[in-house]
């Protein structure tokens, strides 16, 4: 950036910015540590707290709020280190490190919460640091450990600390559920805002204001294919012309007149095919951007993307046998049908129209002979390796139903 006249501004800026970032996200901690001095003695805001499980859900979306601003500043200020070298880097160093050694006293107990919910909810087997035993005085004990296992259970289910670990366990539960809801909302809306807004208010105003109008019909060559319909609207149009000349439709015009209609419309047309290259090119860098907002929300939220992994795994298992079928029939009737070669052909042309790229027909026709060869494949192998395992009857009812 010190190469160009203004890269010394541009850097003062994003220092700025970087520093602008660590503020607000220590201002984001403090607000997470008022309400633990004010409400929870000092303590982490938990449900296990003294203060019980009514007061932890009233403030449990404004804890959120706090560590997700937390959380997207303190990348902020990452992103901004990362732009600048260690010679531009903001300068009060103490300063800075004693800010990010509050933030993460503060902060760093909340990052295990998910998993502590994940735990309760589904306890990982312990290890078994035992010696191996015969087979038939394994079975012998399995037998056994059934029978003390039902009465311990039985036993068990009298406590009367037996109720509390019941609706303990629903509302972990019911909170995985609101987990995994919002974050599956947010793993939809995010990345789509960040498409439209990075393409309107960034790349578009940026590649009109840098952009190269087409003029010169020897540039023709380089796009020939992508103006093909063009040519042909262009020939059309033309056509039209002369029809009406031929008909004496209109008033008479000269061919002077004529000439310069035609060199309008041809001019209308270049102009067109540039914004269409133009188009593809934003929505690549707007994709692109996408991805990366992506991705960074599956980064910064790993705990709640397993918890939202597990919680559609228990969901799709918890539905009947026949509707598991049906949703397996309609996938793979929609991809790898007979029928869905044309639907392959749409999505395709409409990818390569997003793209602003020209469609080409020997990729779109060994797509279509490959890739649902290569679903179909994958969806037996589920078949076989998901449905026989967790769910048998599933099997039989597909079998029949394919019959």
């Amino acid at each position: 950036m010190a190469n160009f006249p203004w890269g010394e501004q541009v850097n003062r800026w994003v220092g700025k910015r970087a520093l602008a970032s660590l503020e607000q996200a220590y201002q984001a901690a403090i607000a997470i540590k008022a309400i633990e001095d004010k409400h929870f003695n000092g303590q982490k805001i938990t449900a296990q707290n003294d203060q019980g499980i009514s007061i932890y859900n009233y403030f449990k979306t404004d804890l959120d709020q706090a560590l997700l601003k937390t959380r997207w500043y303190l990348t902020q200020f990452q992103a901004s280190n990362f732009w600048l070298s260690s010679q531009q880097q903001a300068k009060p160093e103490a300063e800075i490190l004693n800010k990010l050694g509050e933030i993460e006293a503060i902060i760093g107990k909340y990052r295990s919460e998910p998993e502590a919910i994940e735990t309760e909810i589904f306890p990982r087997p312990t290890a078994n640091t035992g010696e191996s035993l015969p087979e038939s005085k394994l079975t012998d004990l399995e037998e056994e450990s059934r029978g003390k296992n039902r009465l311990f259970k039985l036993n068990r289910e009298l406590t009367p600390a037996y109720e509390q670990e019941v609706i303990q366990r629903l509302r972990n539960l019911r909170q995985q559920k609101k987990i995994a809801i919002r974050f599956l909302i947010l793993l939809i809306l995010v990345p789509l805002l960040v498409q439209v807004a990075t393409k309107n208010l960034i790349y578009s105003p940026l590649i009109n204001y840098f952009r190269v109008e087409v003029a010169k019909g020897e540039k023709l060559y380089i796009q020939d294919e992508l103006v093909e319909q063009y040519f042909e609207e262009f020939s059309r149009y033309k056509e039209i012309l002369e029809i009406k000349e031929l008909l004496g439709l209109g008033k008479p015009e000269s061919p002077e007149e004529t000439r310069k209609k035609l060199k309008a419309k041809a001019q209308e047309l270049l102009t067109e095919v540039a914004t269409k290259s133009q188009e593809g090119f934003k929505n690549i860098l707007a994709d692109l951007t996408s991805l990366g907002a992506f991705t960074l929300l599956i980064y910064l939220f790993r705990r709640q993307f397993t918890i939202a992994r597990q919680f559609l795994g228990r969901y799709f298992l918890g539905l009947s046998d026949v509707t598991k079928v049906f949703i397996f029939i309609l996938l793979t009737d929609t991809f790898v049908g007979f029928h869905s070669a044309h639907g392959w052909e749409v999505i395709l042309e409409s990818i390569f129209g997003h793209l602003g790229l020209p469609e080409n027909r020997q990729f779109i026709f060994l797509f279509i002979a490959t890739v649902p060869v290569i679903l179909d494949s994958t969806f037996k192998l589920l078949i076989f390796n998901y449905f026989t395992r967790q769910s048998p009857s599933s099997v039989a009812i597909l079998e029949k139903m394919q019959k």
